[in-house]
């Protein structure tokens, strides 16, 4: 299963699923991520079938024993998280750019309204610069808003997986951190 295998993300800290290497750039870099994504989830939702089938006795699992089969199902989840997370760190992503384009526009308009001479302007230019730097300041705190809120879901997430290996090892599994 090609969704297995694991890589040091640079998008954050921890490790994401494999797709393509570094943090994207464009909405079309973070689109074509989000595709591999939902193809890697559609792939995990397939082995997760197949692993419940044969915990459950339905198929023949070969030469896996039932604290293997196990053990896989348990990694399966940890990817699968790990999968839903990136999806929902490139869509951050995506909003993050979006914002980032919409400041770079409000600060160029702002720019050319400050080009003109102090002397020449009527209420209505300085109207329309401060509105101009009222909606630069409100992106900014949304931006803002994004980091943290990214932030805060890299905490949970944190305390989520802890919990999770914590029920994983009770159970005497092992993960190998691959």
């Amino acid at each position: 299963m090609g969704a297995g295998h694991m890589e040091q993300g640079t998008a954050s800290p921890r490790s994401w699923p494999r797709v393509s290497g570094s943090r994207p750039t464009s909405q079309e870099a973070i689109q074509r991520q989000l595709e591999e994504v939902e193809e890697q989830q559609r792939a995990s939702e397939i082995q997760g079938v197949r692993l419940e089938k044969a915990l459950r006795g339905e198929t023949d699992s070969g030469t896996q024993d039932e604290a293997q089969l196990l053990q896989e199902w348990f990694k399966l989840a940890l990817e699968k998280n790990k999968l839903m997370r990136y999806e929902s760190e490139l869509l951050i992503m995506a909003q993050e750019l979006e914002l980032e384009d919409h400041q770079s526009r409000l600060e160029q308009k702002l720019r050319q309204k400050m080009l003109k001479e102090e002397s020449q302007k009527d209420e209505n230019d300085l109207n329309e610069e401060q509105e101009l730097f009222s909606e630069m300041m409100q992106v900014i705190e949304q931006r803002d808003r994004l980091v943290c809120s990214l932030e805060e879901q890299r905490i949970k997430e944190k305390a989520e997986d802890q919990h999770f290996e914590s029920f994983i090892f009770s159970r005497g599994c092992q993960l190998s951190r691959t």
